[in-house]
């Protein structure tokens, strides 16, 4: 079996350990996909004597807008991405031949024929193929699975069965991709794109279903701290910590369920402390209070710091806002 080994330093190094193969630097220094892995594994199985005891090794892959489809075939194969610099994605593994071994921190998966299973880089992973195999990955960016699916992390290295249901819708548009991507052009794509991620979203919650009252109490939890957040937004020392005492809600906690917002906790309390200020320099046109008040009203002890952020998000200064609605009520 051959064993692909990537580290962090100036350039990824690839060992074949069981064959004894002289180690060799990779082209050039990447960040490290599972689809890029792969690639560089089979690449390596050109020995003669593996030719004649394998099947032949092949990989293609297309991009389609920001994702990428890729089929592989090969014989027994290892890959460690240990050191890794691993790109932020999610990949949907289909195992059309053959058996697979994924393993990821304290979690393992076995997927066999016709199975699937969602698998996140950024993180040290295992994959083993004991036998011949031919798989197809599919790879999106992680950030999109994230911001649209909050229990995502959760549906990792869970094996799929195929046999029906979304497995096998998810299964049968990807081997419709398969058949007529050579047709495909740039127009399109990243609608194409945008379908396959949500079907990846759907094996997200195939593979992790929220219970109705668990999702009940998420809601309601969120609710209290949003409550919490308006009635001490002025207080300069609110944070994480002191939402939580307030609500008797875990830190820990709180974090997860924010992770569906697009954005942390502690950045929607700016960003309402933003809007706060942003309403205050609308209504007092006159200037009657000055800038650094309003802000210091609102929880902001640093005024260039609140005047970079104001204009980060309004795309004006404060000086400007106020500028902006005396030109209006005139």
């Amino acid at each position: 079996m051959q064993r692909l080994t990537t580290s962090t330093s100036a350039a990824p190094t690839l060992s074949c350990v069981s064959l004894g193969c002289d180690a060799r630097a990779l082209p050039s220094p990447r960040p490290c996909s599972l689809s890029y892995a792969l690639r560089q594994g089979l690449a390596r199985r050109s020995l003669p004597q593996i030719e004649s005891a394998h099947p032949p090794h092949a990989v293609r892959s297309r991009t389609i807008g920001r994702i990428e489809m890729m089929e592989a075939t090969g014989g027994a194969l290892s890959i460690d991405t240990q050191g890794c610099l691993a790109r932020a994605q999610v990949s949907a593994l289909i195992q059309i031949e053959g058996r697979a071994t994924a393993s990821q921190g304290e979690r393992t998966a076995e997927i066999g024929p016709g199975g699937l299973c969602l698998i996140r880089s950024g993180r040290p992973l295992e994959l083993q193929f004991e036998s011949p195999f031919r798989i197809v990955l599919i790879e999106a960016p992680e950030e999109e699975i994230a911001d649209r699916f909050p229990l995502w992390r959760a549906a990792m290295l869970v094996p799929i069965q195929g046999r029906g249901g979304v497995p096998a819708i998810f299964r049968d548009a990807v081997s419709s991709l398969r058949r007529w991507q050579d047709s495909l052009n740039g127009t399109g794509s990243d609608g194409l794109a945008d379908a396959l991620i949500n079907l990846m979203g759907a094996l997200v919650c195939f593979a992790a279903p929220i219970a109705p009252h668990h999702a009940r109490q998420s809601l309601h939890q969120k609710d209290r701290i949003k409550q919490v957040v308006q009635l001490n937004l002025r207080d300069p020392d609110l944070d994480v910590d002191r939402i939580a005492a307030f609500t008797g809600i875990p830190p820990r906690r709180i974090h997860r369920l924010f992770a569906d917002e697009g954005m942390s906790l502690m950045r929607w309390v700016w960003a309402q402390r933003l809007e706060q200020c942003y309403r205050e320099l609308m209504q007092d046109s006159a200037g009657g209070r000055s800038i650094g008040d309003i802000a210091y009203t609102w929880g902001f002890n640093d005024q260039a710091h609140f005047s970079r952020a104001f204009r980060k998000r309004f795309g004006i200064s404060p000086r400007e806002a106020r500028r902006q609605s005396h030109l209006e009520i005139a």
